[in-house]
C-alpha cells in the first residue's frame, strides 16, 4: 500500500518526511506529495493557481501516472483533506483507479467551506496576523521578512483557493471510498461540520479524536500513525476473510 500525504494550505511536504522511518515500508510506503509542484524564488514571477479547481486539475495530472503501480490510500490535513475528497472525485469522472481509503484530518466537510472568513486579501500586516493566530505557520517565517516575502504569495494563492472553494454540483456527491476523519480536540470547526463527512461517503465512515488545536499533525505523529496502521492492518483482514 502506498500512502499519498498532502499538506495544508501553504504547507509544505516535509511536515511528512519524519513519517517515513516510523512506519515499516513494507507495510506502507508514504509519498509525501506536493500541492504546488514549485516554490517560487525571490524576483521571479512564477503562476499560482489562485482556484481550487485549478489546483486539482494540476495535482490530478502530475499524480495520475503514479496511481496504477500499487494500491493506495490518501491522507490530507485541512486544505489537504479536501484535496484529498475532490481528488477522488476526479478520478471518478476519469474512470481512473481510486484509492482504497481516505484519511481526512482537521478537514471540514465542503459545503462547510462557504462558512469560512475571507482573510486572502487583507492587507499585509492583518493577514500576517491572521496567520499568527491560525497557528500553522513558523513564527521563523512570520518574523523574518526575506522568508514571508517568499511564501507569502504562496499562502494568500493557498487561502484564496479554499476560502473561494465551492464544490463542484456535476460531479458525484459521494464517494465510493471508505473514510477516517480525524480532527482536533481543540480544533475551532464545528464539530457538526466534520460529522458532516457521513454525507459524502458511500462506504463505512469512522472518527477519532486527537487532542490538540487545528495543527495537531505537528504534535501527535504517534497516534495518527496508530490509527492509520490500525484502520488499513483491519480493512486488510476483512479483505482476506472476504475472498474465502
Amino acid at each position: 500500500m502506498k500512502l499519498f500525504c498532502f499538506p495544508y494550505a501553504g504547507g509544505l511536504p516535509g511536515i511528512y518526511y519524519s513519517w517515513k522511518s516510523r512506519l515499516p515500508p513494507t507495510f506502507l510506503e508514504i509519498d509525501a506529495f506536493e500541492v504546488r509542484p514549485h516554490i517560487p524564488q525571490p524576483n521571479r514571477d512564477v503562476f499560482l493557481p489562485t482556484s481550487f479547481y485549478e489546483l486539482l486539475e494540476d495535482v490530478c495530472d502530475r499524480i495520475t501516472p503514479a496511481l496504477t503501480e500499487t494500491p493506495f490510500a490518501f491522507f490530507g490535513h485541512s486544505m489537504g483533506g479536501l484535496v484529498a475528497f475532490e481528488l477522488t472525485r476526479k478520478l471518478m469522472q476519469k474512470g481512473a483507479p481510486l484509492p482504497q481509503h481516505l484519511f481526512l484530518s482537521a478537514s471540514r466537510a465542503p459545503h462547510a467551506y462557504g462558512k469560512l472568513a475571507k482573510t486572502y486579501n487583507l492587507p499585509h500586516d492583518e493577514f500576517v496576523e491572521a496567520l499568527r493566530k491560525l497557528g500553522g505557520t513558523p513564527d521563523d517565517v512570520l518574523e523574518n521578512q526575506e522568508l514571508l516575502e517568499l511564501f507569502l504569495p504562496i499562502l494568500r494563492a493557498d487561502f484564496q483557493a479554499v476560502q473561494t472553494y465551492e464544490m463542484n454540483p456535476d460531479l458525484p456527491r459521494q464517494v465510493p471510498v471508505n473514510m477516517t476523519v480525524l480532527y482536533g480536540t481543540e480544533d475551532t470547526i464545528a464539530l457538526e461540520d466534520i460529522w458532516a463527512w457521513r454525507d459524502y461517503c458511500q462506504g463505512a465512515c469512522q472518527f477519532f479524536p486527537v487532542s490538540g488545536g487545528h495543527f495537531f499533525i505537528h504534535h501527535q505523529t504517534s497516534p495518527i500513525l496508530e490509527i492509520i496502521q490500525n484502520v488499513l492492518k483491519e480493512e486488510k483482514t476483512v479483505a482476506i476473510h472476504s475472498s474465502f
